[in-house]
């Protein structure tokens, strides 16, 4: 008969090794706390390096169109479309990188606007379908049509190449088809005809020089003969609106024959005369420079209603022109 086995003695799970497990248990705790805030305090701080290096800077407010919020991101992606062309420059991408925003989306605003007001003889709407197009004729520029999977190819490809999204390209293209739109409907704005004033000028550098031309005018030099001599004469038929207001509120409120008194502008000193006036045809250049400078004083007025800039990048901070330099430069690096 086999014997049995003797099971082992139980062993006293005295109080002294009891603490000592509780201890043991509690420092391996301890350890695995220690070791996971270690880690998590250096994931936050790369973390936020990341952040503030990053994701902060790109995502700071610079102004507001309206409802339109845009960022420095926003300023970046513009910056790399007016480098490859797409945007038209004017300086003002580097010099007020944030009017180079504004008045882009105030074009698109500005269509938009009219389209709600409705100009039934204008239509303004640009549709998913021309901007297809839009994109098309952009891409077979110079070259053959290409077939729908040749255009789909080469869509892609500008699309990687420029780091943008199909949405922002196509964004992109809408608001260059409004602004021509746009431009469009102003012109078409503009009379056919119009008051007009045949004028002679004589333009000076300084007041001095001005009171000198006065001087020998009074003294009963003829004027055509100065303005000659000053390298000037002759302007020809102006409507209001292509010369300055000075210029406009003299040339249209005077007799024929009357010589203005010297008057300051961008130009210089300006003294004219008046040869006569009357209702006259405006061309079409003619049309076109009014129906620029109307669009130019409504996209100001809308400027000055509708946008809302970030402190830091108001004319009236000290720090201003420092801000944009600052705001291109981190825009620019941001593109290369």
């Amino acid at each position: 008969m086999a014997k049995k086995v003797k099971a082992p003695p139980k062993r006293e799970i005295t109080k002294r090794r009891l603490a000592r497990w509780q201890w043991e248990r509690r420092r391996r705790r301890i350890i695995i706390a220690a070791g996971t805030l270690v880690i998590t305090l250096v994931l936050a701080i790369i973390g936020y390096g990341v952040y503030a290096t990053i994701i902060a800077p790109a995502g700071e407010q610079v102004t507001t169109v309206g409802d339109r919020v845009f960022s420095r991101a926003d300023y970046a992606d513009a910056l790399r479309l007016c480098q490859l062309g797409f945007y038209p420059s004017s300086g003002n991408e580097r010099e007020d990188p944030i009017l180079f925003l504004e008045m882009n989306d105030l074009v698109k605003q500005g269509a938009e606007a009219f389209i709600m007001e409705g100009a039934p003889a204008h239509e303004l709407s640009v549709t998913d379908d021309e901007v297809t197009q839009g994109i098309r004729l952009l891409l077979e520029e110079g070259g053959e049509p290409l077939s729908d999977e040749e255009f789909e190819d080469r869509y892609q490809q500008v699309l990687s190449n420029m780091g943008l999204s199909d949405e922002k390209f196509r964004e992109v293209i809408k608001t260059d088809l409004l602004r021509d739109k746009l431009g469009k409907y102003f012109v078409g704005q503009i009379p056919q005809s119009a008051e007009q004033v045949h004028v002679q000028a004589i333009t000076v550098a300084t007041e001095e020089e001005a009171q000198v031309v006065m001087g020998n005018l009074s003294e009963g030099e003829d004027f055509a003969s100065l303005a000659e001599q000053h390298g000037d004469g002759d302007l020809g038929w102006l409507p209001r609106g292509i010369m300055s207001q000075e210029f406009d509120e003299f040339a249209f409120s005077s007799n024929i024959g009357n010589v203005s008194e010297p008057f300051f502008t961008n130009d210089g000193y300006y003294i004219i005369k008046v040869l006569d006036k009357e209702e006259r045809a405006l061309d079409e250049e003619v049309r076109k420079q009014l129906a620029t400078s109307e669009l130019a004083s409504w996209l100001a007025q809308e400027r000055e209603n509708k946008v809302e800039r970030n402190p830091k990048y108001d004319q009236e901070n000290p720090e201003y022109m420092k801000n944009l330099e600052d705001l291109y430069e981190w825009a620019l690096d941001r593109i290369s």
